[in-house]
């Protein structure tokens, strides 16, 4: 990338300007005009009064243009009056006038010491830039003093040699770095260059001459709504200097005019950046590495988990900050394994004294929060203990512990004994064994519900210290058991399952009376008669056949996954010579047979180009469930209930999840993402329509359960869960296994009964947060009440849409705003103001909103049958909440 390419076009564009006299001016960057009249050197000042300066402007190809940098303390004290010089300048188009060349309107911050301390001062730079009229009264004072052999952009080239040396000097001060400098770094933010993703910010790679890397992480424009936040994490960060929280490098606080016209009038308009750059992390974050035992061993783990207690005794003891966000996503793994705590948009600078506060709305991630903050909004040095303990767990176990740990503390020792061992990585663990009961005690600890138990994290170092010191090998103390053999697909069931067994809520479960394989109606769906006749999808053993016993290879999706519990797995099942198909199959789930039978031959009556189509069922009551062999090992039987199974066409290209943003993801135009809204509108309208007076609600509706055929037109699946096991059920069941947040809404988890009409608009309101997702391209993650309401008072304005979409015209535009306010009508904290799935087709339609008809009776969505008193950014009356809390997860005020 040598040369700065991207700055040589605008370098280009500006000679075309000045070549061309009918060419419109243009609005330029303060790097370029530095570069051509030296940086503003006094040898290239041309004239000056109390307002302003001009320089000389000397191009390569030898045109000069005159550039005037106004003194903002006298004519910019009023921004209009910049405005209106510019405006009337590009208007004055006459062989008498000076002609208009362009234009800079260019604000951007640094720290600076005021009164003691440190502070952002924002520096504005108002430029004009007009011909060079070489006969003019001051010419000859400056002939034969101007150099034109300024090429190579030298200032530039300055400024990422300071940026070199602050990379490699772990010693020097944080810089303030220009914007293209930092588009250059990254390929101009290109998608090759970036590494993370979060709700409010992408990371990219920028790589410096040398080869040097480091991040930089550019903040959506929704991100800072109050400057002070970007401050306050550029000032966290920086002052943050321990071996295990992030280096800070730099920051850029950018805000760029461009002169638009508005309602017959030129305005300015501000395009902000806010970017913080950090060093880079090869290894990326902790949550990428502590799924798998055989990555990191035991001595790995340990030095790990001490090394966040060391950065964060560093945060909360010495400079007195609440991260706010602790978990494995926010800590990077450094060189030699070295974990350093990131990401600190949400922390809070304490008083000296202070180790607690109340704080107006809750932020961070739901899981890691502790229950204090979620049910009093009260943060505090012990709350962040408790987050802690949730990822010593994750470290330890690769999910949480259960509600009774405490209880069950040997059996989770014997569990994670058995895990180690099917994964081969006991070896590391065996002679450990203190060291781990250490570190879970230390994990229980943490997350007592009263937060005055918890330990301080100089008491946890100490004990993690003391551990260390001890050389014990006593394998024997791991409370061995019989050793596990290798597991199939249904691994994480086996504590759960057995003692849970799930009828369907509507009809009581019952074993039939005949042990046959059921059949079907003869009305088969197209996929059927195509497939040879010995090809018989009802027929357990074909399905066998087809998956390879149920092969764990087979596996392409886990339906109700959450942290390693299933209720149903897919599997890739092959035809010879046909198409693919996908098989589920449920799993610790019985359906009566009338019931099941009732409601798989509705699924395949469903015919929409919208919908995954259903093509046929399964129901064996032969032999029971049985675990099928897997390794070459035989396997318990589960439970005695059925097998039973449905089988789908196979969606070729994943779901639309991976397909925005998991790793296939990729850059996805307007035209494609309004395709995906309005398809997966259209199958939501038809299921909610139903067949026969039969409507299906699906309850979970997501991106990942939304799949893309072979020419990506959007298909929903997961429909069947909540008509096989009753929306009852399945209300308990996506609480367990999905916790209360997913896209599901805050009623949905505190309202009672199964009024279809309601949960018609628990779907809609997980659709607008899809619709939000594709159309604004933030990442829907946790608690989403603050993107909501982000970008409810962003998204309306269609500056903010110009930004993100910069290529559309006018009708595409239109369609931008017309999808973000089809969103946010469709996640309204209200259920009854949110529109039918109708009333959404007609407004895609129409291209308007449908006027709403007010009349009782038939399609009236009534009020959610518990009222609520839920805004959008999430937050529930004191007493709800606290009783939500308390009913789904044990925790008292």
């Amino acid at each position: 990338m040598g040369g700065y390419e991207f700055q040589r076009a605008e370098l280009d564009a500006l000679e075309g300007v000045v070549r061309d006299p009918t060419a419109e001016p243009m609005s330029l960057t303060l790097p370029l005009l530095r570069h051509i009249t030296n940086d503003f050197s006094p040898e290239f000042e041309i004239s000056k009064d109390d307002s302003a300066v001009v320089y000389l402007g000397v191009l390569p190809s030898g045109f000069r243009v005159a550039v005037k940098k106004s003194h903002f303390r006298f004519c910019l004290d009023d921004e209009d009056a910049f405005t209106n010089e510019v405006s009337i300048a590009m208007k004055a188009a006459h062989k008498n006038t000076v002609r208009v060349i362009g234009y800079c309107h260019h604000t951007h911050e640094q720290i600076a010491e005021y009164e003691g301390k440190q502070v952002f001062a924002e520096v504005r730079e108002r430029l004009i830039c007009t011909e060079y009229v070489p006969n003019g009264p001051l010419s000859g004072h400056i002939e034969g003093k101007i150099c034109a052999q300024m090429d190579g952009y030298e200032f530039q080239r300055a400024e990422l040699d300071a940026l070199e040396r602050v990379v490699r000097d772990t010693s020097a001060e944080p810089m303030s770095l220009t914007l293209p400098l930092l588009r250059h770094i990254t390929n101009d933010f290109s998608d090759e260059s970036r590494i993370g993703r979060g709700g409010f910010a992408v990371v990219y790679l920028g790589v410096l001459p040398s080869g040097l890397r480091i991040a930089v992480k550019r903040l959506s424009n929704i991100a800072y709504m109050n400057e002070s936040a970007f401050q306050n994490e550029v000032f966290i960060t920086m002052k943050a200097t321990h071996k295990n929280t992030v280096r800070f490098m730099g920051y850029c606080s950018q805000i760029q005019g461009k002169l638009i016209e508005h309602d017959g009038q030129h305005v300015f308009a501000q395009l902000e950046e806010r970017l913080i750059c950090v060093e880079y992390a090869p290894k990326g974050t902790l949550d990428a590495h502590i799924g798998d035992y055989g990555e990191l061993d035991w001595n790995q783990r340990y030095q790990i988990l001490k090394g966040i207690c060391q950065g964060l005794h560093h945060l909360h003891d010495e400079m007195h900050v609440f991260h706010g966000d602790i978990k494995p996503a926010n800590i990077l793994i450094g060189d030699n394994l070295v974990p350093k705590i990131y990401d600190f948009g949400l922390s809070q600078m304490f008083e000296e004294e202070e180790t607690e506060r109340i704080v107006e709305n809750i932020a961070g991630t739901f899981g890691y929060m502790a229950p204090e903050f979620c049910t009093n909004n009260m943060v505090s040095f012990k709350a962040e203990i408790y987050s802690l303990g949730v990822v010593i767990g994750e470290l330890l176990i690769g999910k949480w512990f259960d509600e009774d740990v405490r209880k069950l503390f040997v059996q989770q020792l014997k569990g994670l004994r058995k895990t180690l061992v099917k994964e081969g990585a006991f070896s590391s663990w065996e002679n450990k064994y203190h060291q781990v009961r250490t570190c879970m005690e230390i994990g229980q600890d943490c997350i007592d519900p009263n937060p005055h138990k918890r330990p301080t994290l100089l008491e946890i170092i100490q004990r993690l210290n003391e551990a260390e010191d001890m050389n014990y090998s006593a394998a024997s103390l791991w409370q061995s058991g019989d050793e596990e053999s290798d597991l199939s697909d249904t691994e994480a069931l086996e504590t759960e399952t057995t003692s849970e067994f799930l009828p369907s809520d509507e009809e009581p479960a019952s074993v039939g009376k005949t042990g046959e394989t059921s059949t079907q109606e003869p009305d088969k769906p197209d996929l059927i008669s195509k497939l040879p006749a010995s090809v018989d999808l009802s027929d357990l053993k074909v399905l066998e056949k087809i998956t390879d016993d149920f092969s764990h290879e087979r596996i392409v999706g886990k339906d109700g996954t959450f942290k390693g519990c299933h209720k149903a797995f897919v599997y890739k099942g092959d035809i010879p010579l046909r198409e693919m198909i996908a098989v589920k199959r449920l799993i610790g789930v019985e359906i009566p047979f009338e019931k099941f039978k009732r409601e798989a031959e509705q699924f395949i009556s469903l015919d929409h180009k919208n919908i995954v189509k259903v093509a046929s069922y399964c129901h064996d009551q032969s032999r029971g469930h049985r675990l099928v062999q897997f390794k070459g090992k035989p396997l318990p039987q589960l439970f005695n209930g059925p097998e039973q199974l449905l089988c789908y066409e196979y969606m070729h290209n994943g779901s639309l999840r991976d397909y925005l943003m998991g790793q296939g993801s990729r850059v996805i135009d307007w035209q494609m993402r309004y395709k995906l809204i309005k398809g997966t509108c259209a199958g939501l309208h038809y299921l909610h329509k139903g067949r026969a007076g039969c409507p299906i609600v699906h309850l979970n509706l997501s991106p990942s359960n939304v799949l893309l055929d072979h020419n990506y037109i959007p298909r929903i699946t997961g429909f069947d869960f909540s008509k096989l096991i009753g929306e009852k059920n399945t209300k308990s069941v996506v609480l367990k296994l999905n916790g209360p947040i997913a896209y599901l809404p805050p009623d949905f988890f505190h309202s009672k009964g199964t009024d279809l009409k309601y949960l018609a608009t628990v779907d809609i309101y997980s659709l607008g947060l899809m619709i939000l997702e594709i159309a604004t391209q933030q990442e829907i993650k946790g608690i989403h009440g603050v993107l909501i309401k982000s970008i409810e008072e962003n998204w309306r304005e269609e500056s903010q849409i110009t930004r993100l979409y910069t290529s559309l015209g006018a009708d595409e535009l239109r369609q931008v705003k017309m999808c973000i306010d089809i969103g946010l009508d469709c996640v309204k904290s209200n259920p009854e103001k949110r529109p039918t799935a109708g009333a959404i087709m007609l407004w895609l339609d129409k291209e308007s909103k449908p006027v709403p008809v007010s009349r009782a009776g038939a399609g009236v969505l009534p009020r959610p049958p518990v009222p609520t008193n839920i805004n959008h950014a999430g937050r529930i009356q004191e007493k709800e909440k606290a009783g939500f809390l308390k009913r789904h997860f044990g925790w008292k005020k």
